[in-house]
């Protein structure tokens, strides 16, 4: 244990003391920070401006070809919230083309039909929203003017046309509303994708850094494998989550003392005000996976010895987490949880970290299926441990060419006899 100790320590100091570490503690902080704090004044300039300066000729004279179907004085009135002035004048479309392209109006608007029209512009913006605001105007007066042809009273006109439907949704209490969870299950997948990539990546690396420099021959002779292992692990695993809940924590104060300005970002509303179970199996997934891949990505950094060999020693580890990944998203997509497929992942260790908690997050799982999912993950975290330590122990002893998986299974039955 107290090689144990003395190991962890030495690993987490070892990541706090760095300046790059604290650096990017920091600056993810401030990021996190700044991005919550103008997220909302940015998304209520856009409310105010979308209507106006989001489209073509927002606050500018467009021409209207003057025709039978151009009304002037109501497209006018129905265009004075967005600051858009259609100015009406007797040429023909040729010719308002003609005028645009010179640069004489920034558009020009030729309505063909009651319910149809072309804009000539030079450029069509990628906010802009001109034509969805325009063909609304003209689909209103369209059926202002059927109604009043059928007798049709203004005031009855404008009952029917303020009419809307007010549904009320209730999900019961066994039920869940993907609306709200699924981002839940979106922020966890990618939380846990970072933080094996990166932090899985640290483990490997890190081991194959020792064992490229021969200070893993002095190592295993004063430090028990099982030691160093989950020392490593541990060690560097800390650091990350702890860089993690920093960065995570600067969010969750932000967002806190400033709840009242995030009313109108249902988005933000429902990653911060996730339910304390789902919370509960977030963390509890989360650390369990983690610590998983973060034993294999040792086992494997072991194996080399050469820093350059390092990625081609760990890419099966990552094609099984990526098709985890994958699972997980697809299923997301779909909306669908019934289908065999993340149902099996949500019990396989080294894919049930991300697909139990998106089965959770979108649907409604029995408690014993979670539980079973939970004690299957836990078990082969340990027994995962175990079969690293075992790796850990012949592999940091071996040199050259990193062993093939069937040379690994010999070495681990030779070991045993």
């Amino acid at each position: 244990m107290k090689q144990f100790k003395t190991v962890f320590h030495f690993e987490l100091m070892n990541y706090l003391k760095r300046k790059s570490y604290i650096v990017v503690t920091i600056v993810f902080m401030a990021v996190v920070a700044v991005m919550l704090t103008v997220v909302p004044s940015l998304l209520g300039a856009a409310a105010s401006s979308g209507g106006a300066e989001g489209e073509t000729g927002g606050g500018q004279a467009l021409l209207l070809v003057q025709n039978e179907y151009a009304d002037a004085e109501y497209l006018n009135s129905a265009l004075v919230d967005s600051g858009t002035v259609l100015e009406p004048q007797a040429v023909t479309p040729e010719q308002a083309e003609q005028m645009v392209d010179a640069g004489e109006y920034e558009a020009a608007i030729d309505i063909t039909g009651p319910l149809s029209y072309t804009r000539y512009t030079r450029t069509v913006g990628i906010y802009d929203f001109f034509d969805n605001m325009f063909s609304d105007i003209l689909l209103e007066k369209y059926k202002q003017d059927a109604y009043l042809s059928l007798g049709v009273p203004p005031q009855e006109l404008q009952k029917i046309e303020e009419a809307a439907v007010e549904p009320n949704v209730h999900v019961t209490a066994s039920g869940t509303d993907q609306t709200q969870s699924f981002f839940h299950a979106y922020v966890l997948i990618f939380a846990l994708y970072m933080a094996i990539v990166i932090y899985g990546q640290f483990v490997a690396s890190g081991v194959a850094a020792e064992k490229s420099t021969r200070a893993m021959e002095l190592l295993i002779t004063s430090a028990q494998p099982k030691s160093l292992i989950f020392g490593k692990v541990l060690g560097t695993g800390t650091a990350g989550l702890l860089q993690f809940a920093l960065i995570i924590g600067t969010g969750v104060v932000i967002y806190k003392a400033n709840s009242a300005a995030y009313a109108n970002v249902p988005v933000l509303q429902s990653i911060f005000d996730m339910p304390p179970d789902m919370l509960a199996f977030a963390l509890v997934f989360f650390l369990l996976g983690f610590f998983i891949y973060a034993f294999l990505f040792a086992a494997m950094g072991s194996l080399v010895s050469r820093m350059e060999d390092l990625g081609t020693t760990t890419q099966p580890v990552m094609l099984l987490f990526v098709v985890s990944f994958l699972v997980s998203m697809f299923s997301m997509s779909s909306g669908s949880m019934e289908n065999p497929a993340i149902i099996a992942c949500s019990f396989i260790p080294l894919t049930s970290p991300m697909a139990m908690f998106t089965r959770i997050a979108l649907s409604v799982v029995p408690l014993w299926q979670i539980l079973l999912s939970i004690g299957i993950l836990f078990v082969s975290a340990v027994l995962i441990g175990i079969l690293a330590t075992n790796i850990y122990r012949l592999g940091v002893l071996l040199y050259g060419n990193a062993p093939k998986p069937k040379d690994i299974v010999r070495m681990l039955r030779n070991s045993r006899a």
